[in-house]
């Protein structure tokens, strides 16, 4: 089998010629990523190209004319940092958020965020749909470069993802369990924005793997399973079923505490479920997710990002061998880690259990 063939079926719940092998993010065929543009990370990312199943991480740009034509942005340095404030202006008034970007690592930190009060939700709410059509040219470059090489796999955020990065995250609690009936306003909005993206992307051939951002917002201890139901299942079990009208496959992503999500999201017929964290990060063991729920979802997961950056060669080796014993019989089983490395340069003994996790999941993945 060849990495796309393979991937496909073990996403299908069947048995492909051994379990297929992700990265995450470090995706080995995206030359613009930052991974493959840092000379530390590159001999890690040969080893990747050469050895492991690309599922090519990427979006599509979903653009509100009124927005785009409303918003400006303001980019200073200060010390190792780079700020970026972000103004919105609405029918109801301005907007304003700030982020951060430190020297060194790969990520943005929310320093402010749009919604501080109820006066901001009401801002947000009166923002127009002046909804563009997509774009997706993009995705059928990447497709013809990537071959048989791997799938691509689009990132969608689901509307709670969207309505709860608009607080800050304390913010955004309080907001959901006192004020429900608003914070579902916001979803409310959010959703017919979602779904008439999601269409369009789908009228347009993107796939064959979606990845829905968001339903983390509502796990433990952050919110109760009830609000899972409101919050997550009311919306993206309609994306899902938007999804699988097309023929397409997809997968919710999830992090932290997720046992008591297990049952909604087989409501939502997802195909499959990542990171599926171990303890003491998850509350599930990923043998008890395998017997409970693998013939409802592939399992993708569930090597965590510590234990890549902190453990032994033989702790690693011996953490991937569990992984296997617990997931990989009858099929339906992706090995990848939960996260993945954002440090420059990238860190020797990092690189080096990236070698050794991917060493004993071509050994131990293989079925007979």
């Amino acid at each position: 089998m060849n990495s796309r063939e393979r991937l496909i079926k073990a996403l299908k719940g069947g048995i492909p010629d051994r379990v297929p092998i992700s990265t995450y993010e470090l995706v080995g065929w995206n030359s613009d990523s930052f991974e493959n543009q840092q000379e530390s990370y590159r001999p890690l990312m040969d080893y990747i190209r050469e050895k492991t199943d690309c599922i090519y991480m990427t979006g599509v740009s979903m653009v509100n004319r009124y927005v785009q034509e409303h918003t400006r942005v303001e980019k200073w340095r200060e010390g190792k940092s780079t700020y970026i404030r972000v103004t919105l202006t609405t029918p109801k008034g301005e907007l304003t958020k700030l982020d951060r970007i430190d020297c060194g690592i790969n990520t943005v930190w929310h320093v402010e965020h749009f919604v501080k009060d109820d006066y901001d939700i009401e801002k947000y709410l009166s923002i127009p749909d002046d909804l563009v059509p997509v774009d997706t040219s993009h995705l059928k470059s990447i497709e013809e470069a990537l071959g048989d090489k791997g799938i691509i796999s689009v990132d969608i955020a689901d509307p709670l993802c969207t309505a709860a990065e608009l607080f800050h995250f304390g913010d955004f609690t309080v907001k959901a369990y006192t004020d429900t009936n608003t914070f579902i306003k916001l979803l409310d909005k959010i959703a017919e924005e979602r779904m008439f993206f999601l269409n369009d992307m789908l009228k347009k051939g993107a796939g064959p793997l979606f990845r829905i951002v968001g339903p983390e917002y509502a796990t433990p201890p952050y919110l109760s399973t009830e609000y899972f139901h409101k919050f997550v299942c009311n919306y993206d079990k309609k994306m899902i079923q938007l999804i699988h009208d097309y023929g397409k496959l997809a997968r919710i992503h999830c992090h932290g505490r997720i046992k008591d999500a297990l049952p909604h999201i087989v409501e939502m017929e997802a195909d499959a479920l990542d990171p599926v964290e171990a303890p003491p990060s998850g509350d599930i063991e990923l043998k008890e997710v395998k017997r409970l729920y693998g013939s409802h979802f592939c399992i993708m997961g569930n090597i965590q990002l510590r234990d890549l950056e902190t453990a032994s060669e033989e702790e690693m080796r011996n953490i991937t061998i569990k992984c296997m014993e617990a997931a990989k019989e009858g099929g339906g089983f992706i090995i990848m880690p939960t996260a993945s490395p954002i440090n420059v340069p990238l860190s020797p003994v990092t690189e080096k259990n990236y070698r050794v996790f991917i060493d004993t999941a071509l050994e131990y993945g293989v079925y007979r």
